[in-house]
């Protein structure tokens, strides 16, 4: 089995491969990083901009978290640590980095390289060789490089689980505050076991579809993170604990039982929204909606009650609801015979297949008469009603009106 360091070398050529980022892989040491990460970099700007990984901060890093680290020249890089083998933490003398990096995250026009001069200090005389150098850099987006980076991480550590993600800046002058705030030692400890308390809580909730105290939690677990991890940029910050967040709200909710079908349609809207987010209200609201999004989803479709067996009908039945369905096709959809399934179903539903279907059809029709404007004979044919007043019989018993009634009602 190969090694930690030569999975990291593997790991590194895919990212290389992928994305056209150099990667550096070395020992885990403020001096081998700088002369490692500075071959990358042309002489002008070693000799103009200060470097941005000091000793305090290395020493601040754990293992098989993806930090990701903008420097004073706006250039971008993700990194993480890992031991020299395979299984218990490594000492910190035989730790790793994997480097990937330079690269930049947006376009290098004129106004981009004269504010990065300008906020340096520098001449623009350095205006052309500092453009020049900036757009011979791959461009990749935050949400592209930390999946590769995760991936890497999964490769190099050959764990697959959820990965930590850390954006840090560099302080501007060497009198600035220390990357964490808080006091010493034992404050940023304390700081930490609450944010992870909080998390914890949190996703309890979430796991159990309580919106109001998932959002009481969220509440105290952002404080508790704001007070840890301090940087230049807010927002950045802050769309980088979304995507955290992000993914753990959806392994709470595949915890939940919800199929990873639904979760991946659901996780990669919200990592959308949250990119293409500008304003720091934005993101925060983002999050709010987030968690109320999985908190019902969990309620409405959680299958973590029910057998695998009942679960994988389910499951069948919601992603086929558009086709003709009968209990013979879906037993043989889930590999089970028709008879088994059939008292299964209806010892645990308290149900028949056959009535699930027509209630998962109308409760889909239900929510398509009230957040859209298509006519009620096509959302008939969407949910797998045929014949429109089989529909209409159905909706009335269901529902306890018609499909008209019901999108026209108060709500």
């Amino acid at each position: 089995m190969l090694e930690a360091h030569e999975r990291a070398g593997l790991a590194g050529q895919f990212i290389e491969a992928l994305l056209q980022v150099p990667v550096l892989c070395c020992r885990a040491g403020a001096g081998e990083l700088e002369a490692g990460i500075k071959r990358f970099l042309p002489d002008f700007m070693t000799n103009s901009f200060p470097f941005f990984l000091s000793r305090e901060m290395m020493e601040s890093l754990e293992p098989s978290v993806i930090y990701h680290m903008t420097d004073f020249a706006g250039l971008n890089f993700q990194m993480f640590l890992y031991g020299e083998g395979e299984g218990e933490p490594a000492p910190s003398a035989s730790l790793y980095a994997l480097v990937a990096g330079p690269y930049l995250a947006v376009k290098p026009d004129e106004p981009f390289c004269e504010r990065i001069l300008q906020e340096n200090g520098q001449s623009l005389s350095l205006m052309v060789p500092f453009r020049q150098f900036c757009l011979g850099l791959p461009i990749v987006s935050t949400s592209v490089m930390i999946g590769a980076m995760r991936t890497a991480v999964k490769a190099v550590t050959g764990e697959d689980r959820d990965i930590l993600y850390r954006h840090y800046e560099p302080r501007e002058k060497a009198g600035q505050p220390p990357l964490y705030q808080g006091g010493g030692e034992e404050a940023v400890m304390e700081l930490l076991e609450e944010r992870y308390r909080y998390e914890k809580l949190m996703l309890q909730e979430v796991r159990q579809g309580n919106t109001d105290r998932a959002l009481d939690y969220f509440r105290q677990f952002s404080r508790a993170s704001r007070s840890i991890v301090r940087t230049e940029d807010p927002i950045r910050t802050s769309k980088n604990l979304g995507f955290s967040l992000n993914t753990m709200l959806r392994k709470s909710a595949e915890l939940a039982g919800i199929h990873p079908v639904y979760l991946d349609i659901i996780s990669s809207n919200f990592a959308l929204l949250i990119e293409n987010a500008y304003r720091m209200e934005e993101v925060e609201d983002i999050k709010f909606h987030m968690i109320g999004a999985y908190c019902r989803f969990v309620r409405t479709e959680r299958l973590d009650q029910y057998s695998p067996l009942v679960r994988r009908a389910v499951t069948y039945i919601r992603l086929h609801l558009a086709e003709p369905l009968t209990l013979g096709q879906i037993a043989e959809g889930i590999r089970v015979s028709p008879s088994y399934l059939s008292r299964t179903f209806n010892r645990e539903m308290g149900e028949s297949v056959s009535n699930y279907i027509a209630g998962a059809r109308v409760e889909k029709a239900a929510e398509l008469l009230k957040f859209t404007g298509l006519p009620v004979q096509n959302i008939a044919a969407y949910v797998g009603f045929a014949n429109l007043n089989y529909f209409s019989r159905c909706f009335r018993l269901h529902k306890g009106m018609t499909p008209t009634q019901y999108r026209n009602r108060k709500s």
